[in-house]
């Protein structure tokens, strides 16, 4: 497993960044296909001058992402509390796609990297103020609000193996999800 631990706003001690390292890595005896781990931590300041520190940690296990973040008044508190979150979020995962018994697993197998982040400058009239590349991968619209959840986003594109046309699966206000197929005109 690859472990990347970065800092945005914030300057950390290697003791930190070893603290950090090590949390992480735990999380492989869980799932030993993780083949990416980053763990992101950044610093705010609240209104009460006071910094908030931020942990957010990504997965990439097998192409399928798993995204967890926690904030705490210390840089410890965020790291320790981001772990426990992604050992529930890890847990979560090998119960539903880890079929024991000496079968295969379900997992989404991977192809590539699942995210390139590509920011283009725009004019600044337009509201857009990022542009994301990622290659889209074939799956059922269970495994796509799977995904979704695991990324704790509202919205998924995905490449329906089904009918091999490109969907987005999104939330609804109601809790309940939606499917917006698209056909050329």
């Amino acid at each position: 497993m690859q472990v990347q631990v970065v800092t945005r706003n914030l300057s950390i001690t290697d003791d930190i960044k070893k603290y950090a390292e090590a949390k992480i890595s735990k999380l492989s005896k869980y799932l030993s296909n993780i083949t990416m781990a980053k763990m992101e931590l950044a610093a705010e300041k609240s209104k009460s001058r006071q910094h908030i520190y931020t942990a957010q940690v990504t997965l990439n296990v097998n192409g399928f992402i798993i995204r967890g973040e926690h904030k705490a008044e210390s840089i410890r508190a965020s790291i320790d509390t981001v772990t426990e979150v992604m050992e529930r979020l890890v847990t979560k995962y090998k119960k539903k796609y880890e079929i024991s018994k000496g079968r295969a697993s379900e997992s989404i197998k991977q192809t590539s990297n699942i995210e390139t982040p590509a920011d283009i400058e725009f004019n600044k009239e337009m509201e857009l103020v990022k542009s994301k590349r990622f290659i889209i991968k074939p799956m059922t619209t269970n495994q796509a609000v799977d995904q979704m959840e695991f990324l704790g986003h509202d919205f998924f594109l995905f490449l329906n193996m089904d009918d091999n046309t490109v969907n987005v699966i999104y939330r609804r206000k109601d809790g309940r999800y939606g499917l917006i197929q698209p056909e050329v005109a």
